[in-house]
């Protein structure tokens, strides 16, 4: 008789992860859903093959909690992007003064 291998725990906030490494569920389907081959995934987060499609297959039985934790976190993500428009802005204007008045003082 065989004993099931578990490759996936819960962590202490309830966070889905390997036992081998502790790697997130969510971040190897996010490689794995742009393309990254399972084998690479392994190599990456230095998991057995066997530990991803563990991940994977977690990740495909819980989607529905998957989309739903990524669709709170959209606020979130907007507002950073919003951030960081306004703070490359800032700094490209603080830039073009600095040039403005270096220029001014050379002339």
């Amino acid at each position: 008789m065989q004993i099931p291998v578990i490759h996936i725990q819960l962590d202490d906030d309830g966070i889905p992860r390997t036992i081998n490494q502790r790697v997130k569920v969510k971040m190897i389907a996010q490689k794995y859903n742009v393309g990254y081959g399972v084998d690479l995934i392994a190599e990456h987060y230095n998991i057995t093959v066997a530990d991803v499609y563990a991940a994977l297959t977690y990740y495909h039985d819980n989607l529905e909690y998957f989309e739903a934790q990524a669709q709170a976190l959209q606020p979130l993500i907007e507002e950073a992007k919003q951030y960081s428009a306004d703070l490359k802005a800032k700094v490209l204007q603080r830039m073009a003064d600095k040039q403005a008045n270096s220029d001014k003082s050379t002339n």
